[in-house]
């Protein structure tokens, strides 16, 4: 008789964390992605409309989900602004907004869709995760309800946040993380009140994420480092090869040695806002990276990366 499938499940989730642990080492990937973007419009879509092209994006990192699974990586991170892009003021943003919630609520979408409030996007980052046994890292938004006995609370009545999650191989969410350094254009989010320091262990080593703008800053991306010890950095980033950004591969690179801790680096690509440069950086250099300012092309990257760099012989 042939497994059911959550014991088959279980089965291949166990010996990844067997190998993983007796390697010190996992498989990284990061998926460069070229947005399908929104029409610009000064009016807020329909919810099912900014589905739809939410559901456009996904059909793309899902398939780069699956070919990484199947090369055998435990981990994948996605670009920030991925699954809906960056044509929005604080209004137009708002149906494409979904209520995430703490993940101390230990739970899976993908098994319990109506827990909480509708959260299809969530649902199906959960599964994506749950059936290809691969932690998925993806950049969505975050709203909020407050009211007037929170002083800061917005006049909208609500807080939007630029917002990581990821779930793990079960298609738990895991982590949660609001970007707290939001670049100068980002006015259709809010700041958190205070940074976010967020870290979660895996059998592969322990995490911590932030969000492109933050790399520039000591909170939370040094405190992340420097106080909280962790192996490897998530970086969902849009990151734009001008200033008063740098280069990316060569500067994250660089972040990630100079810090001495694995950096996965995805980017955007958009080549008309030169948008591209995704990479898995050590601290010893990169052990893959992309760039290309020519095609309009997304790309997936794969490499074997310790699990605690610190503990390696060839540590800087």
């Amino acid at each position: 008789m042939l497994p059911s499938q959550p014991l088959l499940r279980a089965v291949v989730f166990a010996l990844a964390v067997l190998q993983a642990a007796a390697s010190n080492t996992f498989i990284a990937a990061v998926y460069e992605h070229a947005v399908i973007l929104p029409d610009a419009t000064d009016e807020p879509v329909s919810p099912d409309d900014a589905l739809a092209l939410m559901n456009k994006n996904m059909d793309v990192l899902e398939g780069a989900i699956k070919e990484a699974a199947q090369q055998g990586a435990h981990i994948i991170v996605t670009p920030e602004d991925g699954i809906y892009g960056w044509r929005f003021t604080r209004e137009t943003i708002y149906p494409y907004l979904e209520d995430i919630p703490d993940p101390a609520v230990n739970w899976i979408p993908c098994t319990d869709p109506t827990r909480f409030a509708p959260a299809p996007v969530q649902e199906r980052l959960s599964c994506m995760a749950r059936n290809n046994s691969i932690y998925v890292v993806a950049n969505i938004g975050d709203k909020k309800p407050c009211n007037s006995s929170d002083p800061g609370c917005p006049s909208d009545g609500r807080y939007q946040y630029n917002t990581d999650v990821v779930f793990d191989s079960e298609g738990k969410l895991v982590a949660r993380y609001h970007k707290y350094n939001l670049f100068r254009r980002e006015t259709q989010f809010n700041y958190p009140k205070e940074p976010e320091a967020i870290t979660f262990e895996t059998p592969f080593g322990k995490f911590g994420i932030f969000t492109c703008f933050d790399l520039l800053f000591r909170e939370p991306a040094v405190v992340l480092v420097s106080e909280l010890q962790v192996d490897s950095v998530l970086f969902p980033t849009a990151w734009m090869n001008v200033l008063p950004f740098l280069t990316a591969v060569e500067f994250h690179s660089a972040w990630a040695m100079g810090m001495g801790v694995n950096l996965l680096s995805a980017n955007t690509h958009n080549i008309s806002l030169a948008m591209t440069g995704s990479g898995l950086f050590t601290p010893e250099g990169p052990a893959a990276y992309h760039y290309d300012s020519g095609t309009e092309e997304g790309h997936l990257l794969l490499a074997e990366l310790s699990a605690c760099p610190r503990l390696s012989p060839t540590y800087p």
